[in-house]
């Protein structure tokens, strides 16, 4: 681990130690078994957390975390978030110890902000008696604390073990489009709060228990999605196998349009389309000699028609799969040109779609770098030089700019053909 990443997390820890040392005199809990039901509720539901297939993670620790805060004030909410800063799957990982501080130290002081500011702004906490509506504006205000303050330590730290810039974590993990599943889960939080305050125990078990049935509903989802992820990629390999340059070609540029996409800021389910193109854009070569796609000579007019035909055939393909329906556009357009000089309908500038003009220059940098039946890769900056030759004609002048900045920074993106 880099060494700054450690002190990050180092002093991350100490600054949750000592936020706590500051509140707890004034906020200790006062009211210990409608939190301790929140914490048993919060580990229960975060070991029934579960990847989504787009961004993230499910998981009700943020709504518990939240109505220990509406409930018990910041240190109930900071006690009620730490329990769940360490899992026995990062134990069995053997995480190492800075990264388990730093989880533990970020949660505190995530929960001891959001906390700190709705009582500072004028929120009651339930355990004082205080009414709760008259409270609707600080605990807007702590929501919004508790979920800022989390994603600014966590893309900090992350920002320091990739090095990488702060900005272009944020773009990566797409914490933008959390937006909705926040004011849910505060939501939900200030719903389980007021139940806790009621000693409504069954109402808070018929909250938990309907997510712990869903799980399995979204595993089944997730299960099929990557069933429909691993017939693209057989698919995939059964186009490359007809032409052995071309062998790895689909991968490499489903990378280089990721890396460019994120770097332009693209949502996540639109990286999650242009992978699925950028891996199908090829598949209608499926329909075009052997010969023709081998030819170490310079092909015909009839065999260059059969070339140019193959946006059209992969479009055709997929377009009567229900779950690849989003691509056609994009498999459709990859071969067409800014100028209009390109093919199969000549169409130009922003009439071709965005994710296509990507996929264009991640399609010419790994054709040019690769080698073919009729001549060698071409050298790496070279190829990065005629990106910039053809920007604005060929290909799309900001997507070029946003490929090069990429290439230059990120050397992974960068691989061997």
């Amino acid at each position: 681990m880099r060494t700054a990443a450690r002190v990050y997390a180092g002093s991350v820890f100490i600054g949750a130690v000592a936020m706590l040392g500051v509140l707890v005199p004034d906020y200790w809990p006062t009211q210990w078994l409608p939190l301790a039901v929140l914490v048993v509720l919060q580990l229960f539901t975060e070991s029934y957390a579960f990847q989504l297939p787009l961004a993230g993670s499910v998981s009700l620790s943020y709504a518990f975390t939240y109505a220990a805060l509406l409930y018990s004030g910041p240190v109930g909410a900071a006690l009620c978030a730490v329990s769940t800063a360490v899992t026995l799957e990062e134990l069995r990982a053997r995480k190492p110890l800075p990264v388990l501080m730093f989880n533990a130290g970020q949660l505190v002081l995530s929960a001891c902000a959001a906390g700190w500011v709705y009582v500072w702004l004028g929120g009651g906490v339930m355990t004082m008696g205080r009414g709760a509506q008259s409270s609707l504006g600080p605990a807007l205000a702590a929501a919004v604390v508790l979920f800022s303050v989390n994603v600014l330590l966590v893309g900090q730290f992350v920002s320091l073990l990739k090095g990488c810039s702060f900005s272009q974590v944020l773009r990566e993990q797409a914490f933008l489009s959390y937006g909705t599943s926040l004011a849910v889960l505060a939501l939900l939080g200030f719903i389980i709060a007021h139940l806790a305050s009621a000693a409504s125990w069954l109402g808070l078990l018929l909250l938990v228990l309907p997510f712990a049935m869903a799980r399995r509903t979204f595993r089944v989802y997730v299960e099929l999605t990557e069933a429909y992820s691993s017939t693209v990629r057989s698919l995939v390999t059964a186009i490359e196998a007809k032409d052995p340059y071309t062998r790895g070609h689909s991968e490499r540029v489903a990378e280089y349009a990721q890396a460019i996409a994120v770097h332009m800021g693209l949502s996540q389910p639109e990286i999650q389309v242009l992978e699925r193109a950028a891996l199908l854009h090829d598949v209608g070569k499926i329909g075009i000699s052997l010969d023709t796609l081998i030819s170490p000579e310079e092909l015909s007019e009839d065999e260059m028609r059969a070339i140019k035909r193959h946006p059209v055939l992969g479009a055709d393909l997929v377009t009567d799969v229900d779950f690849l329906h989003d691509i056609v556009d994009v498999v459709r357009c990859h071969h067409e040109r800014c100028d209009g000089g390109g093919y199969p309908d000549g169409i130009l500038g922003d009439d071709i779609p965005l994710l296509a003009r990507i996929l264009a220059a991640a399609d010419s940098f790994d054709a040019m770098t690769s080698d073919r039946a009729y001549r060698p890769g071409m050298p790496f900056d070279q190829a990065i030089g005629e990106l910039r030759r053809v920007a604005g004609k060929q290909l799309d002048e900001r997507v070029v700019a946003g490929f090069v900045k990429v290439l230059s920074d990120d050397a992974r993106v960068v691989r061997a053909s």
